[in-house]
């Protein structure tokens, strides 16, 4: 897997996204799809952390989860594991769980992030 996920870090290294905000105009966000590390809804904004300068950083966006994955379809790592969670698997350092549901660490994050378990059997594609 890690040599997997190397490759793909690598491919796509070059490559920004942009989490476009709805209330404000010229306040989206754009990063390097490797520097984000997970999305999580909250009520009518999403929280997005990322990588910025080496430690993880958050800021909201006032956007929908739904409209957030719907922009970033295209990108095969970009996975959603929970109805308010998405991750990005690249920067998955650990998956801990069961057939009832995992918890995802990601990079250098101390949060960890649910996996519902209708989402299992797709990220065992990702880690297995």
């Amino acid at each position: 897997m890690e040599a997997l996920l190397r490759n793909t870090t690598e491919e796509q290294k070059d490559i920004t996204i942009t989490i476009h905000d709805s209330n404000v105009r010229g306040s989206d966000l754009t990063m390097p799809i490797n520097d984000l590390l997970y999305i999580e809804a909250q009520k009518n904004v999403v929280s997005v952390c990322y990588v910025k300068d080496g430690l993880p950083t958050s800021v909201e966006v006032h956007t929908t989860l739904m409209a957030v994955v719907e922009d970033l379809k295209d990108y095969g790592n970009i996975f959603q594991c929970h109805r308010s969670f998405v991750v990005n698997v690249n920067n998955i350092t650990s998956a801990r769980g069961n057939s009832n549901g995992y918890q995802l660490t990601l990079g250098t994050c101390s949060n960890t992030i649910p996996v519902s378990r209708s989402y299992v059997p797709r990220l065992k594609t990702y880690i297995a």
